[in-house]
């Protein structure tokens, strides 16, 4: 269900929300905060707060957006990114530019700030253009030629423009002022020059759908019932590219060659090359996928050789490439990256010699790289760890060192941590796993301790899950043990595939990924119970999106988990409806039922909302507005059988959530959900949620009593 799954994800977005009421103000961050000064030691080595979580200096996005978010200057002597940090009292942002010279011990520097962040919007869904997201854009600056300034895209007003910034931090203004959004730029050679893309094409999809309402919508692909009771302007919407002169400031259309620049991080090369690297002398190495048959195929590296003639790197690394990163800087060697080890959790950086039969690996770690940029034969590197928030490092790899060159929260590492351990594992189905614990703060070896389980990923930083919402350091603060697990691969082979709709149509087949994913958790779950660190009788789970999925499962064919916490959900009957026409074809496509489909054996399986007193567990959902509409069946027949649920709804927020305020409301009510539910009581959480908890808990209790006179639970819950 891949592609199912990150559409759920993404046709859901921008919506609603309840903003919890502060218990406490923070103290307003500032943007001249954005670079950290000298630390003051005061105050520190304390306990980590939902608040250090939510204010953690953050650069560029999710990883998997495969934009550059360093900028190395044309003489390799300065860097320059982005950075923002969140302020939940303002309910803002601070985004600023910095720069710093790229060697140890520099200090960065900011020379542009302001209160916004700009956000990522999808250029095409299936049916429809331009829908949002909560993800940050990724701001990649991009330097003059003479190394003196860098250009960057801000919103100004209503508008994306592309402003300049002096590195002196003499001066930042726009240089552009079109009337509609900026996408993309490069700066051209002369320094004189900026090539940009934009799309007012989209401006007008808008305005046409505006006079198109005077007499009614048609309901069609356009629409995402859940996410809009409007349409989305109809895929594909024409981005333009044009010219602009600096020293004059005329803008015209872009000629061919010029338009050409937008692709100038992307060489051309071979027919069906998949990326393509430049040596210095012009030589090429790029990836095309292997000659397998599987789907979807694994990129394998190529190169030129000294005649031009194409040769391939059959070392097993290079096999399945993740990565393309550059030649060396002589010109004689090719890095990359390749996932290894245990269920693929370590990343390792490989070169190889054109013509050799061996490589070389420079580099492995069990964190994650963000985003590495070249600095003469070093890398200068965006990474994670998991005690280590995103980070600038430089890597050096003939002595192979690993030094920071810009720490953005230097005060984390003063905060108390959970002690973090890799654990590795195979599910039911034989399917390598791994995870991450952390232990509680104060961890005693001879106690047990309440279990949360946090999806669904767990490479790099762990922060709070996928989506970001189960504060895990937080957690353990609090005395609890947490479980971060990476989910892993499906079990099912197809061999005939050849697209993501032939594997999502094999997952769905007795829920065998499904089932997979929960033999995953429950293993490493049950492995704790057996090393005497988790309570068997206070583990919990949470889940965003696919993780969503897993707790919805889980709640009709575990015995494992007492107390959920969901922040999107369900798979019900009714989703067809409330994603739209162009998404529901696909579910059908990949095996789901129609909307006018009886299939009972298949929604016994799955869906709460047709078998409510069979959930196993007490759920708090915590949802985006535009994912209320999908919920509403689930909540509905929970309520009806008097389960214990309760909903919280919040504004103008999309299937990841993005305001500051939502997020720290969500990390403290999740923190006062377990900590009521595991320890009895939950002396943060505001009075009428403890007597809307209590009352759940009551009727829990007296159903419990009921079914205990009765002889025995009045439910069809399989045994675990």
């Amino acid at each position: 269900m891949r592609v199912i799954l990150a559409q759920a994800a993404t046709a859901a977005l921008m919506v609603a929300g309840l903003l919890y009421a502060e218990r406490a103000s923070a103290a307003p961050v500032g943007c001249g905060s954005l670079v950290p000064g000298k630390l003051d030691e005061d105050g520190l080595h304390r306990a980590l707060t939902p608040l250090d979580l939510v204010q953690l200096r953050d650069m560029g996005s999710i990883p998997d957006m495969r934009q550059p978010i360093v900028s190395v200057s044309p003489d390799g002597k300065w860097l320059a990114f982005e950075i923002h940090r969140a302020d939940p009292r303002s309910n803002t942002y601070c985004q600023g530019m910095a720069v710093m010279e790229a060697r140890p011990g520099a200090q960065a520097v900011l020379v542009d700030q302001h209160p916004d962040i700009i956000r990522w919007r999808f250029p095409e869904l299936p049916g429809k253009a331009d829908f949002p997201s909560g993800f940050a854009k990724v701001i990649t600056p991009r330097w003059f030629p003479d190394n003196k300034a860098i250009a960057f895209l801000k919103r100004t007003g209503t508008t994306i423009q592309i402003w300049r910034a002096h590195i002196d931090g003499s001066r930042s203004a726009p240089v552009t002022h079109s009337d509609t959004d900026i996408l993309d730029f490069r700066i051209a050679r002369d320094g004189r020059t900026i090539v940009y893309s934009a799309s007012p094409a989209l401006h007008a999809a808008w305005s046409q759908i505006e006079e198109e309402g005077l007499s009614g919508f048609h309901f069609d692909n356009r629409f995402a019932p859940n996410a809009s009771t409007r349409p989305f302007p109809a895929p594909p919407i024409p981005v333009q590219t044009f010219t602009l002169d600096l020293t004059s400031g005329k803008v015209r259309a872009a000629s061919p060659a010029e338009a050409a620049l937008l692709q100038d991080d992307k060489p051309r090369g071979p027919p069906g090359a998949i990326a393509v690297a430049l040596s210095p002398s012009g030589r090429r190495a790029w990836t095309k996928p292997t000659l397998s048959k599987r789907f979807p195929p694994h990129p394998q590296l190529m190169a030129e050789d000294s005649t031009g003639s194409p040769m391939s790197c059959e070392a097993q690394a290079c096999r399945s490439v993740t990565t393309l990163l550059g030649w060396s800087a002589d010109g004689q060697r090719i890095r990359f990256t390749h996932l290894e080890g245990w269920a693929n959790s370590k990343t390792a950086i490989y070169e190889w010699k054109p013509g050799a039969q061996a490589v070389k690996r420079l580099y492995v770690t069990t964190g994650l790289l963000v985003d590495c940029a070249p600095l003469k034969d070093d890398l200068v590197c965006v990474e994670e760890g998991s005690s280590a928030p995103r980070h600038i490092s430089l890597l050096r790899f003939a002595p192979g060192q690993d030094e920071v060159l810009f720490d953005p929260n230097p005060e984390f590492g003063k905060l108390r941590l959970g002690k973090v351990e890799r654990l590795t594992w195979k599910t039911a189905y034989g399917t390598e796993s791994f995870g991450d614990l952390v232990y509680p703060a104060g961890y005693q070896p001879d106690q047990r301790y309440p279990l949360i389980v946090v999806q669904y990923i767990s490479r790099g930083f762990l922060r709070g899950g996928t989506g970001d919402e189960y504060p895990i350091q937080a957690f353990a603060g609090r005395g609890y043990a947490v479980l971060s697990i990476q989910r892993p691969r499906s079990p099912v082979a197809v061999p005939d595939a050849t697209s993501y709709t032939d594997l999502d149509k094999a997952d769905l087949v007795d829920f065998k990924d499904r089932k997979n994913v929960l033999s995953s958790i429950e293993t490493a779950v049950q492995s704790l119970i057996d090393r005497g660190i988790a309570d068997p009788a206070r583990v919990g789970i949470t889940g965003l999106s696919d993780g969503a999925s897993t707790v919805q499962f889980a709640g009709l064919h575990s015995e494992y988990f007492a107390v959920a916490a969901m922040s999107s959900c369900c798979w019900e009957r009714s989703q067809l409806a409330m994603l739209g026409p162009a998404v529901a074809r696909q579910y059908v496509r990949t095996g789901w039922p129609r909307q006018s489909d009886n299939a009972p054996g298949f929604w016994n399986e799955i869906s709460w909302a047709q078998q409510p007193r069979r959930v196993a567990f007490p759920v708090l959902m915590q949802l985006s507005d535009n994912e209320l509409l999908p919920a509403l069946e689930t909540y509905t027949a929970l309520v009806e059988a008097d389960a214990p649920v309760d909903l919280f709804v919040y504004p103008h927020e999309d299937h990841v959530k993005w305001q500051p305020a939502h997020r720290l409301a969500v990390y403290r009510r999740n923190l006062d959900w377990f900590d009521f539910w595991f320890k009895g009581s939950a002396p943060d959480a505001p009075p009428a949620e403890i007597s809307r908890w209590q009352a759940l808990r009551d009727r829990m209790a007296e159903h419990a009593r009921k079914e205990d006179a009765d002889g025995g639970p009045n439910t069809s819950r399989p045994a675990s």
